[in-house]
């Protein structure tokens, strides 16, 4: 009777030993904002989140998959390839919203989705119901990477003649026809995003792909160099009135830091935009941290932007 006592103790203890690991880690998720002043008494909110627990190994992985295809859009024919982050329990007979990330300077298509924190925090978001299960495409725009050559004005044209089309025919999207049909009856679940001088190729794409996607969201590289080529773009496309940008930065630390909050007040006291959360009658939010810069720091931005704006 004794041993059954003391063997009913023991998995009592070991239970609830068991239980204080998962009640620290939803105590650690909650973090505090980081709140930035902005114009007309607006402000950013950042949540911070826990990264034991956000990019731990999840139960329900996603997995990498490479993708070759070719473009002539340079002159001379050029064997291009990207990562393609397929989530969990990947099924071709539902649909898929779709983002395009472009790396930093120096950079490769492996850079971002091939880190472990990254795609961990991916896993996790998707699992933990943060957003729908997605698809992320990750090029790269230089044409020729020994010599760090790109031309980002053309690197558009390849996304829009090249990438997008052989993305899309392989993998399920929204877009039922991967042509511009498609794309244009799919934007509302498409998103291109890039960090650093991937986030100065997001612009270039943005002034030119508004017909073929809903979201931008540039990361620690934007200024007021954008604004005016932005307005152009908007005032030129019949769909500058379903986009969103959110724009995001690192705090004082990062080198984007005062360009980005420069550009989101001029956007701020414009009456083009409107500032906020809601898609449905805002078309513009930052996100701002107090990260360095630093590609990595993106898994934090699409954190937010999730949980803001994305896809809603």
């Amino acid at each position: 009777m004794i041993n059954k006592i003391i063997c009913l103790v023991m998995v009592i203890t070991l239970a609830l030993c068991a239980l204080i690991p998962a009640v620290a880690e939803e105590r650690a998720e909650d973090r505090k904002e980081t709140v930035t002043e902005l114009e007309g008494g607006n402000e950013s909110h950042f949540r911070n989140y826990a990264t034991r627990f956000w990019e731990a190994a999840c139960d329900h992985p996603g997995a990498i998959e490479k993708l070759e295809y070719t473009t002539s859009v340079y002159g001379d024919t050029v064997n291009q390839w990207a990562n393609v982050y397929v989530p969990y329990g990947y099924d071709e007979t539902r649909q898929y919203n779709i983002i395009y990330f472009f790396h930093g300077t120096n950079e490769t298509q492996d850079s971002f989705i091939g880190d472990e924190t990254v795609k961990n925090a991916i896993d996790n978001m998707i699992d933990m119901g943060i957003c729908e299960p997605f698809l992320m495409v990750c090029p790269t725009y230089y044409y020729n990477y020994d010599e760090r050559a790109t031309n980002h004005a053309v690197f558009v044209d390849e996304v829009r003649k090249d990438l997008m089309p052989a993305v899309e025919t392989r993998y399920s999207t929204y877009a039922k026809t991967a042509d511009e049909a498609g794309f244009i009856a799919s934007r509302a679940h498409r998103a291109f995003s890039g960090y650093s001088q991937g986030s100065s190729v997001c612009w270039q794409v943005t002034y030119r792909c508004m017909d073929y996607a809903r979201y931008f969201v540039p990361m620690s590289a934007s200024s007021m160099d954008n604004f005016a080529p932005l307005k152009k773009a908007m005032k030129n496309s019949e769909y500058a009135n379903d986009v969103f940008f959110y724009i995001c930065s690192g705090g004082k630390r990062d080198i984007a830091y005062d360009g980005v909050v420069e550009l989101i007040n001029a956007m701020i006291a414009d009456d083009a935009f409107s500032y906020g959360t809601d898609p449905a009658v805002n078309n513009c939010y930052a996100a701002i941290s107090k990260e360095i810069h630093q590609t990595l720091k993106g898994r934090f931005n699409l954190y937010n932007a999730f949980q803001d704006v994305l896809f809603k």
